[in-house]
Order: C-alpha cells, then sequence, then structure tokens
C-alpha cells in the first residue's frame, strides 16, 4: 500500500467514526492527525464533501420512488456498518472526482484534462495518483522503463508510486521533475515559470534536454525536499522552506478552496480568474495592491466580492461581456 492510499484509508477511517459516532471535531487524536501533514486535511476534506454530497442523492428521486440499483456503487459488503460505510465513502470520493476527467488515448499517450472550475483525480497505471486543479491537462506515456507526465498546462498534485527501476518525470515548462516514491504540487505559470511544493520525499530538477543523453558535468541537479518549494523562473531554480500552514493553503485547492494570507488583492484575482469564466479585473492600482486575507469557496466569486465590498468598500460593476470590474466606492478610505 502507497502511502497516499495509506492516507485515504486513515481519513477514510476518520470519516466514518464520525458517522458512526457524531464525534471527532474535539477528539485531540483526530486534531493531531490533521495537523501533521497538510495532505491529511485535504484528504479528510475532499472524502467528507463527496460523503456529503451522496446524502443529497435521497432528494434527487421523487417521493415514493425506488432507487435504481444501478446508480449504485457496487462492492463487498461488510457485517460491520462502519467499515460499509467506509468504503462506500471511499468508492464515492472516486466517482465524483472522477467525474470530469476527459479522457484520450493515441500512440501509447493517455490525457488527462479538466476545464475551468474542474477539479479531478486519477489513478495511473502504476499506482501513483494524479490531481488535476482548473483548467489543467496531463499527458502520460509509461514503459517498461520510463514514467514520463507531460504538464501542458495547469497545475497537478502526484503522489508517486515507489519504483527505484523507473524514475517518474514530470516534464513541465522546459524543466523535468523526477522522483521515485514522493508527493508534491507543480503549478505552471507564464512562459516557462513554474512554482513546486514538495509535500514527501525529493525531488530533482533536471533540464528536459538533458533527459536521455549523456552529460559529462560533474553538477549535481538541484533538488527539492519536504517541506520545501522551488520556484523555477528565468532558467534558475530557487530553493526556499515552507511551513506545514503554508503548505496547507497551498493545496487548498484539493477541497476547492482559495487560501490567502498577505497576497496583494491582484494576485487573488489572479488565483479567481483561473477558476472561472467570469473574469474580474482591477484598474486602479492603489486597489491593486490591498492585501486581503481569508479563505474562499473557489468557485463562489459573488461570495468574494461581497467580501471585498464588507471590509474594503469596493464594488464590482458588470461590464456588457459580464466582466466585473472591482473600485473603491466613492467615499470609502483609503489605507
Amino acid at each position: 500500500m502507497s502511502y497516499a492510499e495509506e492516507i485515504e484509508n486513515q481519513a477514510a477511517s476518520w470519516l466514518a467514526h464520525r458517522d458512526a459516532t457524531g464525534e471527532t471535531a474535539e477528539m485531540p487524536e483526530f486534531t493531531a492527525w490533521l495537523a501533521a501533514d497538510p495532505r491529511h486535511r485535504a484528504a479528510y476534506l475532499r472524502l467528507a464533501a463527496a460523503w456529503e454530497r451522496t446524502a443529497q442523492l435521497k432528494r434527487l428521486r421523487l417521493e415514493g420512488q425506488p432507487v435504481d440499483p444501478d446508480l449504485l456503487i457496487r462492492g463487498r459488503t461488510s457485517s460491520r456498518g462502519g467499515r460499509t460505510r467506509l468504503a462506500i465513502a471511499a468508492s464515492l470520493a472516486g466517482v465524483i472526482l472522477a467525474g470530469t476527467w476527459w479522457l484520450g488515448a493515441a500512440k501509447g499517450t493517455e490525457t488527462y484534462r479538466t476545464e475551468i472550475g474542474g477539479l479531478s483525480r486519477v489513478v495511473l497505471r502504476d499506482g501513483s495518483t494524479a490531481t488535476l486543479n482548473t483548467d489543467t491537462e496531463l499527458r502520460v506515456h509509461f514503459t517498461k522503463t520510463r514514467r514520463e507526465v507531460e504538464l501542458q498546462h495547469g497545475e497537478a498534485q502526484f503522489a508517486v508510486a515507489h519504483d527505484a527501476a523507473r524514475p517518474f518525470d514530470v516534464k513541465a515548462g522546459g524543466r523535468v521533475v523526477r522522483a521515485v516514491g514522493t508527493a508534491f504540487d507543480v503549478k505552471l505559470g507564464h512562459g516557462e515559470s513554474m512554482e513546486v511544493v514538495v509535500t514527501e520525499g525529493r525531488v530533482e530538477f533536471l533540464e528536459a534536454s538533458a533527459i536521455g543523453q549523456q552529460t559529462d558535468t560533474v553538477q549535481p541537479p538541484p533538488t527539492v525536499s519536504a517541506g520545501e518549494a522551488a520556484v523555477v523562473a528565468h532558467g534558475k531554480v530557487t530553493v526556499r522552506p515552507v511551513s506545514s500552514s503554508e503548505a496547507s493553503r497551498h493545496l487548498a485547492w484539493q477541497v476547492g478552496e482559495l487560501s490567502f494570507q498577505g497576497e496583494t488583492l491582484s494576485e487573488a484575482v489572479a488565483e479567481f480568474n483561473r477558476y472561472n469564466r467570469r473574469k474580474v479585473i482591477i484598474t486602479d492600482p492603489a486597489t491593486a495592491g490591498l492585501q486581503i486575507g481569508g479563505n474562499f469557496q473557489a468557485l463562489d466569486l459573488d461570495s468574494f466580492v461581497a467580501a471585498l465590498s464588507r471590509s474594503f468598500g469596493i464594488r464590482a460593476i458588470r461590464a456588457d461581456d459580464g466582466t466585473l470590474i472591482l473600485e473603491r466606492a466613492s467615499g470609502a478610505a483609503h489605507d
């Protein structure tokens, strides 16, 4: 069992315990488990969201109408109700998250894609998992000797199954992020810039042109270990430490959230624009430079705008094409 699968099982166990007893929130063991690794919270919230959606299925059928058994997940039964619920929750989480996949195959390459606002998780043929953020495309090509993934655009988090004989290569922005058994997030920016956050193990940065070629260089490739992040820009790799809280905020997208702590409004708007077809623009530099904080639902643009109005007196003017233009309301105080 991979570490990613172990986390999913632990999250499902806590969810089953909550469903059976109504407890978890005040349990110190549960709180400690959530704090131990940012992936714990992401897995639990993802599974809990799927579980809550199943409760809504009952409200979708007409009163007095039976449930079609072909719509239900088939699986092994268990005499223990908690374990049955655990298995169903885990299965449904996979189904719900996989529901927005676009999948195609050509010449041994599989392509996975999410649309704007989409979120999907897939299990690759080697047991590794890839979770795709909004507007993301992956191309996956596995052979007996290589595991190659090309991030065309967007952002993806990988939990890599250990295989020392076949490194796991993610090509993005002219570089290759290589891992054997680890977990890391790759986000492509403009041009060939990208950001990588490692939450388990270690990865190496290689030049894409050097893959498969012999080299005489003795300079070791840049590496990024668990608890570190790297930004690649202008051909340079810059590595820095990240706290567990920062890593959790960075991975909040896996549960449909955007988390800010001191980012400028311009940066926050850029993130919202990644997730929504309805775009937001700011024309006033002073307004764009405001620092904000808080957690927001990535697809709930209206609540974000309402919060800006309450906190900063910012109003949104709707243009003819639906674009929202943010500006300070007359009389609002400038910081």
